[in-house]
């Protein structure tokens, strides 16, 4: 059974008055006191209690899963992360892999691939592909690994890695993975012209669809996580926390435990 005494975090602890991780160029993530009437919510300012109201981008500023409500039409909001997440504690594996630059290779994605980018190729995950026979979470920790990812400023001049359509299909095709855990801010690539090919490939959803074709609406992924350089690769145990908030993508703490279920 799992260690629940030996849990390891794979959130980036989002600092609002400190560094911070950024996607995309949004607005930093924030947290004021509140301040309604002769109430301040700040005990600094007179208050009588510290009250902060917090806004943030969850799909942007920090660590958090998103479900197949993030590129189909939704207006029930029905794909919640905590209504979707179907064991809180599931088999993982731990995968580390160096994306290669200026790829030349058979593997595609759309829009075509440039000079400039650096991909996760098929074969990167198929070196393990006996290993994951059973296993519902994939975490994939890039190299290099700095501590600089816990406070990146992901844009024009620092564009994230991301996997090749051949290796998302691979995952949907031939795993039983339900849990999509990468310490990239996307597993698309950054400018895409807003296609977000790789995650409708995740969750089968047509290239111009905005409804759900397959099955898949129980699967989630996890962006912009950091796997310290303690966690070996191998299997653990993943408990998937997450916000119970009725949105498409709320911020989350995956917590790896040191035992496999």
């Amino acid at each position: 059974m799992a260690d629940a005494t030996k849990g390891i975090s794979l959130a980036i602890p989002l600092q609002f008055n400190g560094p911070q991780p950024n996607h995309f160029g949004a607005p930093k993530a924030t947290a004021e006191p509140m301040g309604s009437g002769d109430f301040i919510g700040d005990v600094a300012q007179g208050g009588s209690c510290n009250a902060e109201q917090v806004t943030l981008n969850p799909h942007c500023n920090g660590t958090h899963t998103e479900t197949v409500g993030h590129i189909i039409e939704d207006k029930h909001q029905q794909f919640a992360p905590y209504q979707v997440i179907q064991s809180p504690l599931v088999k993982a594996y731990v995968l580390t892999v160096k994306p290669v630059n200026n790829y030349q290779g058979d593997e595609t994605y759309t829009p075509p691939l440039h000079q400039s980018d650096s991909v996760i190729c098929k074969d990167m995950l198929t070196s393990v592909s006996k290993l994951l026979q059973g296993v519902k979470a994939l975490i994939i920790r890039t190299l290099p690994n700095d501590d600089s990812k816990k406070s990146r400023q992901y844009g024009a001049d620092h564009q994230p890695p991301f996997f090749t359509h051949q290796a998302m299909r691979w995952l949907v095709e031939e795993t039983d993975i339900d849990h999509l855990l990468v310490d990239m801010p996307s597993i698309d690539k950054m400018y895409d012209e807003g296609l977000l090919s790789n995650h409708r490939i995740f969750w089968q959803v047509d290239e111009s669809g905005r409804w759900l074709n397959g099955n898949q609406s129980h699967k989630t992924i996890t962006e912009m996580i950091y796997v310290p350089d303690v966690v070996a690769d191998g299997f653990y145990t993943l408990n998937l926390q997450v916000a119970a908030w009725q949105l498409n993508a709320v911020p989350s703490n995956p917590v790896l435990l040191s035992e496999s279920i």
